[in-house]
């Protein structure tokens, strides 16, 4: 087992997380420890801390059983209320959680699965002896996903990740090729959406081979590239494994609503279309406002299906706003004509909503 200095990785920490606003200089930084953590923060939220750590010990306990690989003695966790992203280091054996994120709308449901998330990523570098590279980061994001969501008993909210990965597939974002290019598919933008792609291979594939066919693929990582990886762990080609993958992913029946909590569920309240009649050979904009709610909505699970050409968009991000530009081709005869909204959030709920846009004829 690596044994790590903790101290030493403990003042490195100190210089790196930095207090929530000016005048929190002064204050002073807390350890909180359990048996398998250690987590570092501002003393002022201490209390958070304790509550997060009971839980957090209880998914190590689940982790170490989980996955074939025994985890480090001890975790050190660096709270930093402004850095925007956390990182794991597995060298070091540490974590930095960073809160100043859009989805830390709740403190403590963020923290605590944040915190999740990096445990399970340093448990999958201790499976493949610390094999990161970004061709396969794709497959530890979905791996990580399916691990919190199983201790969580939340397994259900990965059926959207199956929508997801069918309406990226429709827009042809969907394949090892486009997987291997993480950054690019992703922009380095950790969510759901970017997610789905590595749970559904993973479940495919899990759910033709058994509970320890991804095992088997994360400790194949030490010795070889993704392609030999794979078919080293799942006695297939990586070209035999993309087509089943790909197939099973066509076959996926898009459900009308999946409701993991609904006090957390996206709720549309207002649609504006721009312009409100749109001519042929011109662009419409659909604006879309959605309730706030205890849940997290963001613009990457929002995707909107023109049923006049069949075509799925992927929504963006404008303003106060979400918003997606549908094209009306040339040509395009006058009339009244259909969209779908399906809205999918952080925690897996997935509602679906329809409007109408009308194309006027050209003087």
């Amino acid at each position: 087992m690596r044994k790590i200095p903790v101290i030493l990785i403990i003042l490195m920490g100190c210089m790196s997380a930095i207090p929530v606003c000016p005048e929190a200089y002064s204050q002073q930084m807390e350890d909180i420890t359990s048996e398998h953590l250690l987590m570092r923060l501002p003393k002022e939220r201490s209390l958070l801390g304790r509550d997060v750590l009971i839980d957090l010990e209880r998914f190590y306990k689940f982790l170490d059983g989980a996955i074939d690989a025994k985890l480090p003695r001890q975790i050190v966790l660096l709270v930093d209320w402004e850095r925007q992203e956390s990182r794991t280091n597995y060298r070091e054996v540490s974590i930095i959680v960073g809160m100043n994120q859009p989805i830390a709308s709740s403190l403590r449901t963020f923290l605590l699965k944040e915190s999740m998330r990096e445990i399970a990523r340093l448990g999958l570098l201790e499976l493949s002896q610390g094999a990161a590279r970004p061709d396969y980061e794709f497959l530890y994001e979905g791996m990580i996903e399916i691990l919190v969501n199983e201790f969580n008993h939340t397994s259900r909210s990965l059926e959207s990740a199956w929508v997801i990965s069918k309406f990226l597939d429709e827009m042809g974002q969907l394949s090892l090729e486009t997987q291997r290019s993480w950054s690019d598919f992703s922009k380095d933008h950790r969510c759901f959406r970017n997610a789905a792609p590595g749970i559904t291979f993973l479940l495919t594939f899990r759910e033709l081979g058994g509970r320890d066919k991804p095992g088997k693929f994360f400790k194949a990582l030490k010795r070889a590239n993704l392609s030999k990886s794979l078919e080293e762990a799942f006695d297939e080609t990586a070209s035999e494994l993309e087509a089943i993958w790909l197939r099973k992913v066509r076959q996926h029946r898009i459900p009308d609503e999946i409701t993991i909590s609904a006090e957390e569920a996206p709720q549309l309240v207002e649609t504006t279309l721009i312009p409100e009649a749109v001519k042929p050979g011109d662009q419409l904009k659909v604006r879309f406002q959605f309730k706030e709610t205890e849940g997290v909505l963001l613009p990457d699970g929002v995707f909107i299906r023109d049923l006049r050409t069949n075509t799925v968009f992927q929504a963006h991000e404008e303003s106060d706003a979400i918003s997606v530009t549908i094209p009306v081709e040339a040509g395009t005869a006058p009339g009244q004509y259909v969209y779908s909204i399906t809205a999918i959030d952080e925690s897996g709920n997935l509602k679906q909503y329809k409007g109408n846009y009308e194309v006027v004829g050209i003087p």
